[in-house]
């Protein structure tokens, strides 16, 4: 049976194939003469590398070879350098602003927040919110960061592609808002279970003493 399409690529699988690249750069080689140690052929290395396919266990053992280290080592995340992303600056900057608001909270709180954590990502949420251009590069780890804070998917962020999990997140960001309004702290969205984003949307609008709308 075939294999259905795959998903964006995970955080683990865009470190993987850096840490590659770190790795052939390092050691003075050209993308076809490590391709040629590793008995790949060029559109299956480019297949893998530009996140169509994963790599499989079998190309991280040929590729380790080829780059005379371990299997262990090319496959650790922590080993990879940190990896810079080029994102829509418009529409992502906007979902980050999305869930300072669910917050109640200021640019310059998520700032704060991350100078505490990294001022690295701190600098890069600075440049995303401040951008005029229509895209930007930034550093992925920052996207990850501002998820945590707001309790939200990392792919809110990371993949815009996904409508399903975008509805979802927003109706769980309108419920926030609409407890928050009712007196309530604080909620971890992993509480709510496998609720709908209609069912999410109704509580919120009966905490605001609205009817659900038809």
């Amino acid at each position: 049976m075939g294999r259905g399409a795959v998903g964006p690529p995970s955080r683990y699988s865009r470190r993987v194939v850096a840490n590659v690249d770190r790795l052939r750069k390092s050691r003075g080689l050209t993308v076809g003469e490590l391709i040629n140690r590793a008995g790949m052929t060029k559109s299956y290395y480019q297949s893998r590398a530009g996140f169509s396919l994963p790599y499989n266990t079998n190309d991280i053992e040929a590729l380790a070879a080829a780059l005379d280290v371990t299997p262990e080592e090319l496959a650790s995340p922590e080993s990879a350098p940190r990896v810079q992303v080029r994102v829509p600056a418009g529409p992502v900057a906007d979902r980050v602003r999305r869930l300072i608001a669910s917050h109640a909270a200021s640019e310059s709180d998520l700032i704060a927040h991350l100078e505490n954590l990294d001022p690295r990502s701190a600098e890069s949420a600075r440049g995303l919110l401040e951008a005029t251009t229509h895209t930007v590069v930034l550093d992925e780890e920052v996207l990850r960061l501002i998820t945590e804070w707001a309790d939200v998917p990392l792919e809110y962020l990371t993949d815009d592609t996904d409508e399903a999990l975008t509805e979802r997140t927003e109706a769980e960001l309108e419920l926030r808002e609409a407890m928050r309004e009712a007196g309530a702290r604080s909620i971890q969205f992993r509480a709510l279970g496998q609720m709908s984003p209609d069912a999410l949307r109704a509580i919120a609008q009966s905490l605001r003493g609205r009817p659900p709308a038809p």
